[in-house]
């Protein structure tokens, strides 16, 4: 896969976030979206993607972590939407 497909991921992932906040069945999803609050759920979505991991066969190209490591993709990009994303030097 390209990196811009990866992004497109991410961009695809970021869609699905923004309309679910609307949705009054996913508590979880809220549209104030502070630091705290993004780094608390990415400890929680990098455990959830540990814990599939550790039983997945990597036969199917991880597929269950690879979509918890696209949400946590999305979260971070959603920070640096909102706090801006430093660049590397």
């Amino acid at each position: 896969m390209e990196r811009k497909e990866v992004y497109k991921a991410f961009d695809t992932e970021r869609e699905y976030q923004e309309k679910e906040t609307s949705n009054p069945n996913r508590p979880d999803m809220i549209e104030e979206f502070n630091m705290g609050t993004a780094m608390q759920a990415l400890n929680v979505m990098l455990g959830v993607a540990g814990n599939i991991w550790y039983t997945e066969s990597p036969e199917n190209n991880y597929e269950g972590t690879m979509n918890m490591l696209r949400k946590i993709g999305g979260v971070c990009t959603q920070m640096g939407e909102k706090y801006g994303m430093p660049e590397r030097k």
